[in-house]
């Protein structure tokens, strides 16, 4: 392997030595590691399990990379692809025998769009001061109801309440909940200088989050930080109306029985996603989102764990880009509620996440001839609306659901 890579990076670009000798008399040190190009086992990046283990350690299998190389592409392995990985070997190799100019793989350019919703305003100023509860619990039961349209986040944190709303406001709604002697006021650029006062900044953008959605029958869920729908009151099951990509009005099913048409069993699932604001730059934040499940017993009861791992594994590795998008559009429109932005009120202040992806060019190596657009359906595209129809109406979640056996259901 070392002489065919003539102990180089066989990455495009790349000509770290994999042999290093840092003195002499001293033995050298082996900097390389080999890649296989189709993977081993079953978890493996570009695995097949289909292909016998002896198979796959031959050496026409196998790519030398330095470290930095070897991990990035296990870790992107829809990227560097078994396609792409052999391109590099064959043409580092040929170059290395001087038989045959490199060829690099084309390099496509395509627009990406990023699930994230881009950040027009945060609150400017925080109120913080000692409380007189000392509990959380007994500071919210302590509380009024909101202004409509309005919520009342709070962070208790070193002996103090943090919160947008203006604690100096003789009828602001914590009133009688603090000491007035010691309200202190904080700029929000003096909050995020520091990171222990950062982090009372994002915790109280969080709270307004869990408010706003715990208003619409969406909780969090703390243990796996993912925001997830509850069940209705009068049954189990709940469907959310939305449009979709195409502007037509549906209505989607976010929690449900598995096996309900068929078998019914003591798990229920609930679309859920995990959402978190995200500081990018020192101008720009983002709320992103990433599609995720919930799994309760009864529409109430959290799932035991190790029931869970499988299921959700399954379901998972069956959502491609359209699915994936798909899900992605559905939060979108329900955190916006179809409006052009999001608004979080919250003491005169407020949070406003715009409602269009912001979308980036990509440059990466061109893999198939297929590329995906998610936007750009035609409405008339009678087709496309009719699958999209027929999908919604067979299942909304997609494809079935399997028992721990691995069985259909």
């Amino acid at each position: 392997m070392y002489a065919l890579s003539e102990n180089r990076c066989a990455f495009p670009g790349c000509e770290t030595r994999l042999t290093d000798q840092v003195a002499a008399g001293e033995p050298p040190t082996n900097l390389g590691k080999i890649a296989h190009i189709v993977g081993l086992g079953r978890q493996g990046p570009r695995a097949d399990v289909t292909i016998a283990v002896e198979d796959l350690n031959r050496i026409e299998n196998l790519l030398l990379l330095c470290g930095t190389h070897h991990d990035l592409v296990d870790a992107n392995p829809r990227i560097y692809s078994v396609e792409v990985l052999a391109t590099h070997k064959a043409n580092h190799e040929a170059r290395v025998e001087g038989t045959s100019a490199p060829v690099l793989p084309p390099i496509a350019t395509e627009t990406v769009d990023l699930s994230l919703l881009p950040i027009t305003r945060l609150p400017e100023r925080v109120w913080s001061a000692v409380p007189t509860r000392r509990t959380v619990e007994e500071l919210a039961a302590a509380l009024p109801l909101p202004e409509q349209g309005e919520v009342l986040p709070f962070y208790l944190h070193a002996g103090r309440i943090h919160t947008f709303h203006d604690l100096t406001a003789p009828k602001g709604p914590f009133r009688g909940l603090v000491e007035h002697t010691t309200i202190d006021e904080v700029v929000r650029a003096d909050l995020l200088a520091k990171p222990d006062r950062r982090v009372v900044f994002v915790r109280l953008l969080n709270k307004a989050l869990d408010r706003a959605l715990l208003a619409r029958g969406v909780r969090f869920d703390r243990e796996h930080r993912r925001y997830y729908f509850v069940a209705d009151h009068e049954t189990i099951g709940r469907s959310v109306p939305y449009r979709t990509k195409t502007g037509r009005s549906m209505s989607r099913k976010v929690v449900r029985q598995e096996g309900e048409r068929t078998t019914p069993k003591d798990v229920w699932w609930h679309l859920a996603a995990r959402l978190a604001f995200e500081q990018f730059t020192s101008h720009h934040w983002g709320l992103t989102l990433r599609p995720e499940f919930h799994l309760t017993s009864d529409g109430t009861t959290p799932l035991a764990s190790w029931r869970i791992g499988r299921r959700v594994t399954r379901k998972k590795s069956r959502i491609y880009n359209e699915a994936y998008f798909d899900a992605v559009h559905f939060w979108r429109y329900f955190l916006t509620d179809g409006q052009p932005r999001l608004i979080i009120k919250a003491g005169g202040q407020a949070i406003i996440a715009a409602g269009d992806f912001p979308a980036v060019q990509a440059l990466w190596p061109h893999i198939g001839d297929e590329t995906f657009q998610p936007v750009g359906v035609p409405e008339d595209d009678l087709l496309t609306l009719l699958a999209e129809q027929v999908a919604l109406a067979e299942d909304d979640w997609g494809a079935e659901y399997e028992d721990d056996e691995g069985e259909n259901t």
